[in-house]
C-alpha cells in the first residue's frame, strides 16, 4: 500500500478534521491535502521525480507538508543538516530550504520563497500518488551521531509500514498525542505518518512555551520527548497551566531522579522509558523507577534481544555485556555507510553500542556505551555511571563526564552548568565517594551542554573543549 493511501481516504471522508496543528497553524485534512497536492505539482515542475533523494530544511509545519509532497511524488525525503550534506551530499538530488544562501554540496537547490508560494495557485495539483514499490525508499532517517558521523537508515515502504505497526503496538497508543522530538528523528516521522494513516492530528513541535500551549489547548494525552526537552517543558510550566497529560514517554538518554520528581510535582505523572534505536525501533518500555534509574523497562514482545561478551557469546541472565537485538523487517545495512564490530548491522543482528543486562523479570538495565568504558590510572568505570552519580549530588543544573587526551595521556573531565559554582571541596568529596582515589582532571563550567538531535550529550564536543582549554 502507498504510504499516503489512507491519508487521501481521510481527506475525502473527513475533510474538516484537524490534520496538522501548531501554536500558530491549523490545517484540516482538506487544507493539508490541497497543500500536499500543490507542493507536489510545484516540485514536479522543478524536476523532482520518483526515486530522487530530497533533503529538506524548513520550519517544521512546512517541512511536514513537504515530506508528504515528496512522498506523493514517489521520491525519498530526509531532514537536512550540514554534517549530512558534508558526508552524503553527492548522493542527494535536491535540497529544499527557505533561504537562498544555504551552502550545500547538493547541486540542485529549491528555495521556498514568496515567488514560489505565489506560484502554488497556478501550477495545478498532483492528486494521484506515484506508485511505490514495497522496496521503494520512502524516508532516510539518520542516527544521532553520538560516536561520529550520523548514518542513514533506509526506510522502504514495507519497512515503514512494519515500523508503524510495531510502534502502534508498543507506544503509539494514547491520543491525542504529540512528539516533542522533531521530524529529523524517527520518532517524529513515525508520529507524522501514523497520524496521517489513522486520521488523527499531527501536532508540530516547536519551543517549550509553544508546545505547552498546544498540549493544554488540544488536551494532549501523551507526549514523547527526551530528558532535555522534558526539562524545558517543565521549566515553562507554571501554576496557571492546566493539562490533561496522562503519559510521558522518554527516549534518548536516562532521566534523573530530579526530573522525575518535577514531573510528579507539576504534572502528577511517572515518566515512562522508551528504549530503542532509529535502526530497529522500540526494544523496551517501562515506568521510571528512581531506585533503579537505569532500568529502561520490559522488553517488547516483537524483538529478540541478547547480551553477549566481546566474543559474541551470550552471557547468563544478570551479567553485563554488549546488547544486540533484531526485529522482523529491520534494515540490513546503512545507506552509503558501513557498520563496525559491536556497532551497527552485523550478521542479522543490530548492535547499538550499548552495554547492559537483563534480569529474571525480562527487564533491561543499561550500563552505558561500550566506548564510554574507561580505565584511567587504575580507575575502571563507565562514564554513564559517573554521570548518574554526579546528577544525584544536586550540585548542578546539568552535568556530564567525558574522556579526552592531553600530552598523550587519557584524562577525565566533568562539564556542567549551574546557577552557582559548586564548592570544590564538596565536589571532590563526592568524587572520592564515587570511587576512592578518583579525581577529575578538568572541570568545565559552560552555559549548556552540547547535545545531538536526540539530546544525548556530545562527549566528543566536550573533549574538544577540554583539549583546547588551559585548565
Amino acid at each position: 500500500m502507498h504510504p499516503l493511501a489512507r491519508f487521501w481516504q481521510h481527506v475525502e471522508t473527513s475533510p474538516d478534521r484537524l490534520a496538522l496543528v501548531s501554536d500558530s497553524v491549523q490545517l484540516t485534512y482538506r487544507n493539508l491535502g490541497d497543500n500536499v497536492s500543490r507542493f507536489a505539482a510545484a516540485l514536479r515542475k522543478r524536476g523532482v521525480k520518483p526515486g530522487n533523494i530530497v533533503a529538506i530544511q524548513l520550519d517544521p509545519e512546512l517541512e511536514a507538508v513537504l515530506i508528504l509532497a515528496t512522498t506523493q511524488l514517489g521520491a525519498t525525503s530526509l531532514s537536512y543538516s550540514k554534517i549530512i550534506d558534508d558526508e552524503y551530499g553527492q548522493h542527494i538530488d535536491f535540497v529544499i530550504s527557505q533561504n537562498n544562501v544555504l551552502l550545500s554540496k547538493v547541486k540542485t537547490r529549491l528555495v521556498i520563497n514568496p515567488d514560489f508560494m505565489r506560484e502554488l495557485g497556478t501550477v495545478g495539483r498532483v492528486l494521484n500518488p506515484e506508485a511505490f514499490d514495497p522496496a521503494g525508499l520512502v524516508r532516510l532517517s539518520f542516527s544521532s551521531g553520538t560516536t561520529g558521523v550520523p548514518k542513514g537508515i533506509p526506510f522502504t515502504a514495507s519497512r515503514l509500514e512494519r515500523r508503524l505497526e510495531s510502534a502502534q503496538k508498543n507506544w503509539l497508543q494514547k491520543y491525542p498525542r504529540m512528539s516533542l522530538l522533531g521530524l529529523d528523528t524517527i520518532t517524529g516521522i513515525l508520529s507524522l505518518f501514523s497520524a496521517m494513516a489513522s486520521g488523527n492530528t499531527f501536532f508540530v513541535s516547536r519551543n517549550a512555551q509553544e508546545n505547552l500551549k498546544v498540549i493544554s489547548k488540544h488536551e494532549i494525552q501523551s507526549i514523547d520527548t527526551s530528558p532535555a526537552r522534558l526539562q524545558d517543558l517543565l521549566d515553562a510550566f507554571d501554576s496557571e497551566t492546566k493539562t490533561t497529560l496522562k503519559q510521558i514517554l522518554v527516549a534518548g538518554s536516562l532521566l534523573s531522579t530530579k526530573a522525575e520528581e518535577a514531573c510528579l510535582q507539576k504534572l502528577g505523572i511517572h515518566p515512562t522509558y522508551l528504549y530503542g534505536s532509529t535502526e530497529v525501533g522500540a526494544v523496551s518500555v517501562g515506568e521510571f523507577v528512581s531506585e533503579k534509574s537505569n532500568c529502561v523497562g520490559s522488553i517488547t514482545n516483537d524483538v529478540t534481544i541478547e547480551i553477549v561478551n566481546d566474543d559474541l557469546e551470550p552471557v547468563k541472565a544478570g551479567k553485563t555485556g554488549n546488547i544486540r537485538y533484531r526485529k522482523e523487517g529491520m534494515p540490513e545495512e546503512y545507506w552509503f555507510s558501513s557498520s563496525s564490530p559491536l556497532n551497527g548491522f552485523v550478521d542479522d543482528w543490530f548492535y547499538p553500542g550499548d552495554r547492559g543486562w537483563i534480569d529474571n523479570s525480562n527487564r533491561l538495565f543499561l550500563e552505558g556505551r561500550a566506548d564510554d568504558l574507561v580505565n584511567v590510572r587504575g580507575n575502571k568505570f563507565n562514564l554513564l555511571t559517573l554521570d548518574q552519580w554526579l546528577a544525584k549530588t544536586n550540585l548542578f543544573s546539568d552535568v556530564a563526564s567525558f574522556q579526552f587526551t592531553r600530552s598523550g595521556e587519557t584524562k577525565i573531565g566533568i562539564a556542567f552548568s549551574s546557577h552557582e559554582a559548586p564548592n570544590p571541596d564538596a565536589l571532590q568529596k563526592e568524587l572520592k565517594e564515587f570511587l576512592p582515589g578518583f579525581q577529575a582532571d578538568v572541570f568545565l563550567r559552560i552555559s549548556s551542554l552540547p547535545r545531538n538531535k536526540m539530546d544525548k550529550v556530545d562527549r566528543n564536543a566536550l573533549a574538544t573543549l577540554a583539549e583546547g582549554s588551559n585548565d
